[in-house]
């Protein structure tokens, strides 16, 4: 999703949450499993302080399996058909095909698609002032299976313009132009940096001045996300909190562990938004979900703006006490209940707590939002009572 004006802050639709690696040679091959427990990652992206190297990532096919039974079951939140067959198909050939052309690893493009999307190809299109379709929630795409009417099928042609979008075929913000972007500007020997930044731009549309990816607008957690989903992290609790992500430097060099026990998939979040990209900056990802903001100056599916589509993806939630707003003129969450009476208006720096009801009343007024609040967008209005 990628950040513009208006953003999401919790990962697109999709993490949308409904929110951003490479890595497609024999690099680390894990068959079947996934990583079940989550590392925050904070600082600036650089193995320096303890983000994996690109040599410790999934690679596609031990990635694609992890996650495909996320993907399988990713549409029921939008209460839209799940992906068929044929459309899961689909979306394998459309990432290779993207990845062919644009130069950008398949494993790197999957971790954003289900960052975005959870790879729903009938996700909704978010607009914030922006419009951001598809599986990566990109910044003004074109290619859509629900831009409010639902298709069923979703035409192979459409799901592989949506991964090529996002990629940043034929764009003007989009993941490989992104990472052109931050590598251009390397002086460093770290060479997986590029990816961390871009992931961040995508969401946000800029990199914070101080570096430090956990801070600035948008997701602050996004790119922990997704340097988790490139080394095996499909669905479990995220540990990363989005209210002191920014206050944290780095850590120990990341060393991958071998999981003794497959990932359980569970439940999809919402996708990402994507808003338009700060000066000098790729696209942010699409999200909460959800993402690309448009350039400002020279600038990822999250709303869509350029390079810096905020793809924020909140903490796990637990109930307190505070005062709830009666009215709201914020975008009402789409999954909200018909028969809302109460509302309350996600701001910056809000998770699942601010909202004061527990999780499991919430939740169950507001359909896609994940139990682990890991996909609340920013700047929707989600109902309290009903």
């Amino acid at each position: 999703m990628v950040a513009g004006t208006s953003f999401i802050a919790a990962c697109s639709l999709f993490a949308v949450s409904f929110a951003a690696p490479i890595a497609h040679n024999a690099k680390v091959s894990r068959s079947l499993v996934g990583r079940a427990t989550y590392t925050v990652f904070s600082g600036d992206g650089s193995t320096a302080q303890g983000w994996p190297t690109e040599s410790s990532w999934l690679d596609f096919e031990s990635a694609w399996t992890a996650n495909l039974p996320v993907i399988s079951a990713s549409c029921a939140q939008f209460n839209v058909p799940e992906n068929s067959d044929s459309e899961i198909a689909a979306i394998k050939s459309g990432l290779a095909a993207a990845s062919k052309t644009s130069g950008v690893s398949q494993s790197y493009l999957l971790a954003i698609m289900m960052q975005e999307s959870k790879g729903c190809v009938r996700v909704p299109t978010t607009n914030y002032g922006v419009r951001n379709p598809g599986l990566f929630q990109d910044y003004n795409g074109d290619a859509s299976c629900n831009d409010g009417t639902v298709v069923t099928p979703c035409p192979d042609a459409t799901i592989a313009k949506m991964i090529s979008e996002g990629a940043g075929v034929g764009m003007q913000v989009g993941l490989s132009i992104g990472i052109a972007s931050v590598a251009s500007a390397l002086t460093a020997s770290d060479d997986t940096i590029k990816y961390y930044k871009a992931a961040r731009i995508y969401n946000s549309g800029s990199v914070d001045t101080s570096g430090n990816l956990g801070k600035g607008i948008a997701t602050h957690c996004y790119v922990s996300d997704i340097a988790n989903r490139l080394v095996g992290w499909t669905t479990g609790t995220s540990s990363c909190n989005e209210n002191t992500i920014g206050s944290l430097t780095g850590s120990a060099p990341y060393t991958p562990s071998e999981p003794s026990t497959p990932v359980a998939s569970s439940q999809p979040s919402t996708p990402s938004s994507t808003s338009a990209p700060a000066a000098s900056s790729a696209p942010s990802t699409p999200i909460a979900s959800s993402a690309p903001v448009a350039p400002s100056a020279t600038v990822a599916p999250s709303a869509t703006v350029a390079p810096a589509a905020p793809t924020t993806e909140p903490v796990a939630a637990v109930p307190v006490a505070s005062t709830i707003p009666v009215s709201s003129t914020y975008a009402k969450y789409p999954g909200a209940s018909a028969n809302c009476k109460t509302w309350y208006d996600v701001k910056a720096g809000d998770d699942c707590r601010t909202t004061g009801v527990d999780m499991a009343t919430l939740t169950s007024l507001n359909s896609g939002l994940d139990t682990n609040c890991s996909n609340l967008w920013l700047g929707a209005s989600y109902c309290i009572s009903a």
